[in-house]
């Protein structure tokens, strides 16, 4: 009959001083401890720096979106202010005409305050520099009085002429006036 075990079992007949001890190699140990550390950190610094560089480059389309976009502002803005250039050169052009124009407001406000009742135009003309009138008056009083009036207004009307005087049919007189405009 046979002994069967269920364990195997080991019997080292050496004598003891022969047999080898089995130490751990702590050296090998250290290595071993030492790369498994430096894998896991350089697997952290990869997936951190991964991270990071995603972050990046998101943050590099939304830049690049965002010059886009202010590129197409400064575009517009350009534009604008061409356009606001333009209407500044018509504003000054405007300016410049009016101010080279004499004022036909106050001339015919000026003129219309000087004449006399009896006083009336039939033909009057106008330009930049002169005017000339011809009407009918009923005294020759009203027509020195017309001319007076608007000889006090010299910065308007810096000479006036009397062109020529005729007696009509009822008493009334045909005149002719002329003279020159003051500046602006």
């Amino acid at each position: 009959m046979e002994l069967k075990s269920v364990y195997p079992v080991k019997i080292n007949l050496l004598p003891s001083r022969y047999i080898v001890r089995r130490t751990p190699n702590w050296l090998r140990l250290f290595f071993i401890v030492i790369l498994i550390c430096f894998s896991f950190f350089s697997f952290f610094f990869y997936i951190n720096l991964n991270i990071k560089t995603l972050s990046l480059e998101s943050d590099i389309e939304s830049l690049g979106l965002r010059l886009t976009n202010l590129r197409e502002r400064e575009r517009r803005m350009e534009a604008v202010q061409a356009q606001i250039k333009v209407e500044e050169e018509r504003v000054n052009t405007l300016k410049y005409l009016v101010q080279s124009e004499p004022d036909w407001l106050k001339i015919a406000y000026t003129i219309g305050e000087c004449m006399p009742p009896d006083l009336h135009w039939e033909q009057a003309s106008f330009d930049l520099v002169s005017f000339s009138c011809q009407g009918r008056v009923y005294s020759i009083l009203s027509l020195a009085q017309f001319i007076r009036s608007l000889d006090q207004h010299r910065d308007l009307f810096p000479e006036v002429d009397f062109n020529s005087l005729t007696l009509e049919e009822g008493g009334i007189y045909r005149f002719e006036l002329s003279g020159r405009l003051g500046g602006p």
